[in-house]
């Protein structure tokens, strides 16, 4: 494809060496160029592409995107290389990544899902309830993208502006007709998306997270108020959650919305009745009374529920399927997953979650507290060179709401694991922790879940948080395979094998 042809509605500000010049790839990344690419260099992350122009070229780039007016000058006496300055490299390389894969996301109906906590869990409750209306889907998403019985490992919840429109138009070439993307407010603030037009836009809630990245509450709303109030739209129909403060304004300047809470919105709860094993609830909906047999657990989970009744229904699906399929799923993986014991061991019930922040926690305590018949233990521990001022409200967060609480590392990367920890237990100690008697802190996340398995017993729960569906831990630059569900079942087949020998 033509170069004029790739930047055209791009705003430019100028343009030196052939506009007609064939491109054969787009690269954002100088490692992956061949002959013929187009090198877009992008600036604002850990590395600016700016540096690697000149290896860019090397590589065999025919054709350069800068933002830097002194790198676009310098460049501009080569002959044979093309150079195009923009105001923004981001926001046109989504312009033209879409461009030379067709413009995917037209050919779609896309759903955008953002917020905090529960992307994932509507996802794939939603691409449920699509499948059950017997629509072709795909699904991008923190656990995995998938799409026509493929299934692909994702780095990122919302992949890099190049790989996912390459992934959109596999899913077209596929005959997929319908698309569920998580989308990350990392992704909303560096414009991974453009170029992307969504049908739907799902909010859920915004609580604190990611700070270390948005600096404060009030730009990471911001972030995440872009996939509503700002991307290229269709005939949009946004979904938000009004009973969050956050999506109560969001919904005010949206155009057309489906709102949704626990008492208020166009979708509501009538009536609820739970166990351990799920939740039988009515909902109000535009279209009628709706009453779900579900196998999910805890008030978020209803919140998930209404969010993915409400994306199908902005998606023009009945009441019928959406009940369907919401009751076809029964669980999200690393999402209050329960791990089932084998024969002999102790009949304690044993969860895995991803809840990896305070509000995520809170929830997660406050879904199996009403159903635990014995003591609730709580193992989780938080990342390194993430938000520090977290550790202690969620140290808190678990002493208040468990009997006991086990404190332990959780992907310290480049941080003192100890130093981590010590933070954590301030706010447990905050919350009135005694130490040995409603907490205790092992280092080693390995022993911790030991430990833990050997101190629950029959009627207890025992809640593993923070890593949910990841299978590794980042220790140091290393990155080791890690499983707390393997982990745990390997702990209560151990313990239940030595206490046969015994």
């Amino acid at each position: 494809m033509k170069l004029s042809l790739l930047i055209g509605g791009c705003e430019i500000s100028g343009i030196t060496g052939d506009p007609d010049v064939e491109i054969s790839s787009l690269c954002d990344d100088s490692r992956n160029i061949s002959s013929g690419s187009l090198f877009i260099a992008l600036s604002g992350g850990s590395y600016d592409g700016h540096n690697f122009v000149d290896e860019a070229i090397k590589r065999g780039a025919c054709a350069l995107v800068v933002e830097d007016p002194f790198v676009a000058s310098r460049l501009s006496s080569l002959p044979a290389v093309s150079v195009v300055l923009v105001g923004d490299s981001r926001k046109v390389l989504g312009h033209i990544a879409s461009l030379y894969y067709g413009a995917p996301s037209g050919k779609l109906k896309l759903t955008g899902i953002t917020g905090t906590n529960g992307k994932t869990t509507t996802a794939y409750m939603l691409e449920s309830v699509m499948s059950s209306a017997g629509l072709k889907n795909g699904l991008i998403g923190t656990i995995e993208h998938r799409y026509g019985g493929k299934v692909l490992n994702a780095a990122n919840t919302t992949p890099g502006t190049l790989e996912l429109q390459g992934l959109l138009s596999q899913m077209v070439d596929d005959g997929i007709t319908n698309c569920i993307m998580e989308v990350s407010s990392h992704a909303l603030d560096q414009q991974r998306v453009a170029g992307c037009t969504f049908d739907v836009a799902i909010f859920t809630n915004l609580t604190r997270d990611h700070l270390d990245y948005h600096s404060t509450m009030e730009e990471y709303g911001r972030a995440k108020g872009l996939l509503f109030l700002d991307l290229p739209r269709k005939s949009k129909t946004s979904v938000i959650n009004i009973d969050d403060p956050f999506g109560m304004e969001l919904s005010k300047k949206t155009v057309k919305s489906i709102s949704y809470g626990v008492s208020n919105g166009d979708i509501n709860l009538a009536n609820v009745s739970a166990s351990e094993d799920g939740m039988l609830l009515s909902l109000n909906t535009p279209l009628g009374g709706l009453e779900i047999n579900s196998r999910f657990i805890g008030e978020y989970n209803i919140y998930n529920m209404m969010a993915a009744a409400g994306g199908g229904i902005a998606s023009g699906i009945g009441l019928h399927d959406i009940k369907n399929g919401l009751e076809a799923l029964k669980d999200v993986p690393g999402r209050l997953e329960r791990v089932i014991l084998g024969e002999g061991q102790k009949k304690c019930r044993v969860l895995v979650d991803y809840a990896h922040t305070p509000d995520a926690l809170k929830r997660a305590i406050m879904a199996v507290r009403p159903t635990t018949t014995g003591r609730l233990i709580t193992l989780f521990g938080c990342g390194g060179d993430r938000d520090r001022e977290k550790r202690p409200i969620m140290g808190k967060v678990s002493t208040v709401g468990s009997d006991f609480t086990i404190i332990t590392s959780d992907n310290p990367r480049s941080e003192d694991p100890e130093s981590i920890i010590g933070e954590i237990e301030k706010g447990v100690i905050d919350g009135g922790g005694k130490p040995g008697l409603s907490y205790k802190v092992t280092l080693d996340r390995r022993k911790a879940i030991r430990d833990a398995a050997e101190m629950v017993l029959d009627e207890d729960t025992l809640l593993i948080a923070g890593k949910g569906h990841e299978d590794y831990q980042i220790i140091g630059g290393e990155r080791l395979h890690f499983d707390d569900r393997q982990e745990v079942r390997l702990a209560f087949e151990s313990i239940s094998r030595e206490g046969m020998v015994s």
